[in-house]
């Protein structure tokens, strides 16, 4: 998995799908990015003050991260549902026109 957090724009991406407006307030601010690369990554470090970059951190595990990645998941799972939800909207309502000519030509 390719996991990018950016704390200040509120979004995660794992494997190029991202997703903003997201709660991230668990996030030190100290943290400008989190990148995750299958196996490692690193966490880009700003001073919080002047926002500047001082430093990246090497890191072997995301766990600490798990809150970002399930906010993720749960505007995925969103996202799927309000698309299955228009989908059959969609159907229902092409189902309604045709059962409406169908009656009309009788």
């Amino acid at each position: 998995m390719k996991l990018t957090i950016v704390p200040i724009d509120s979004s995660v991406s794992i494997d190029g799908v991202g997703f903003g407006g997201l709660d991230l307030s668990f996030m030190a601010p100290s943290v400008h990015a989190v990148q995750w690369y299958e196996t490692h990554g690193e966490i880009e470090v700003k001073d919080p003050v002047t926002g500047r970059m001082i430093a990246n951190e090497v890191i072997t595990s995301i766990d600490a991260f798990q809150p970002a990645i399930d906010a993720w998941q749960a505007a995925k799972t969103a996202e799927e549902a309000a698309e299955a939800a228009a989908a059959a909207a969609a159907a229902a309502a092409a189902l309604a026109t045709a059962n409406s000519r169908a009656s009309t030509s009788l």
